[in-house]
């Protein structure tokens, strides 16, 4: 099996270090294993010269985009230049446990699948670590389409998933977002919708870093970007209208919601008010507190 990571870079040389690492200690585990990598890095700051690494066994490659051109464009452009028949996205300040692509080569080797899902580690302020899963009834939901409709994204990053190459809809290659923020969230979606299955790995093999962002107000930064998406899916022949409009409830609401009073909260609460009792149930059974407000 070869896979391939595939990694947009903008001004990210403080991260260099440690991606070089993380991308050495997997690839010696793949190859122990029989398995080989290879690593697109696509420049999306070509103002600055970014080089393959020179390391033994070279399998570095570098693409510089011909001006900035935004993380969709990017991942795009490094997947048709890869030569791996799985592939991971992984952000420029993401990190893998050393063992982490060889677990989910090997799961998905051995399973009737198209993606394989790891577990997250979330680093805490005080530097300590939580599982991003914690219970059956969130993984349940990981790759449920409903869920994705009326709550919203439930993979913290691509970095997350090994994904069979074949599995990435052409769709997703050809209308790309114009504002940053959620590809990710548009490519699970055009891939619950063509009916791609996914399976689990529940062991923590992605660490997510702690940065002090604030969840809601991520949320919101990406709205644009939903916003951006939702006007290509009406071209997607597979994507039913009916659930591009309840996309579009979903975020218009919980937009709303954030930024109104306790009485504007309860009014567009009762104005939406499956897409509420769908959430209330959503972080009930899966106790996680980010249920409600993604």
């Amino acid at each position: 099996m070869k896979i391939s990571v595939i990694t947009p870079f903008y001004e990210g040389e403080k991260y260099m270090e440690k991606y070089v690492a993380c991308m050495e200690a997997n690839r010696k585990s793949l190859e122990a294993a029989g398995h080989s990598l290879e690593v697109v890095l696509v420049n999306d700051s070509p103002w600055k010269k970014l080089e393959a690494v020179s390391i033994n066994n070279q399998y570095f490659s570098v693409i510089t985009n011909p001006d900035n051109k935004g993380i969709h464009y990017s991942r795009v452009s490094g997947l048709k230049s890869s030569t791996g028949d799985y592939i991971m996205f992984l952000d420029q300040d993401d990190l893998l446990e050393a063992d982490a692509l060889v677990k989910m080569a090997d799961a998905l080797s051995s399973k009737s699948c198209d993606m394989i899902i790891a577990n997250a580690k979330l680093e805490q302020a005080d530097g300590s670590y939580l599982s991003w899963y914690r219970t059956d009834a969130h993984w349940n939901r990981v790759w449920d389409l409903q869920t994705y409709l009326k709550v919203g994204i439930q993979i913290i990053s691509p970095g997350q998933c090994l994904i069979k190459k074949s599995a990435i809809p052409e769709f997703w290659n050809e209308h790309l977002v114009r504002v940053n923020g959620a590809d990710d969230y548009y490519l699970w979606l055009l891939m619950l919708a063509a009916g791609k299955r996914a399976a689990y790995l529940k062991e923590a093999l992605y660490i997510h870093k702690y940065t002090g962002a604030n969840i809601s107000a991520d949320t919101s930064a990406t709205d644009a970007s939903v916003y951006d998406f939702i006007e290509l899916l009406y071209d997607c022949d597979y994507f039913k209208e009916e659930d591009i409009i309840t996309l579009h409830e979903m975020i218009t609401y919980k937009a709303q919601f954030r930024k109104s009073s306790l009485v504007g909260k309860i009014g567009c609460s009762l104005a939406n008010l499956g897409i509420f009792i769908f959430n209330l149930k959503f972080k009930r059974e899966t106790k996680t507190k980010y249920g409600f407000n993604r």
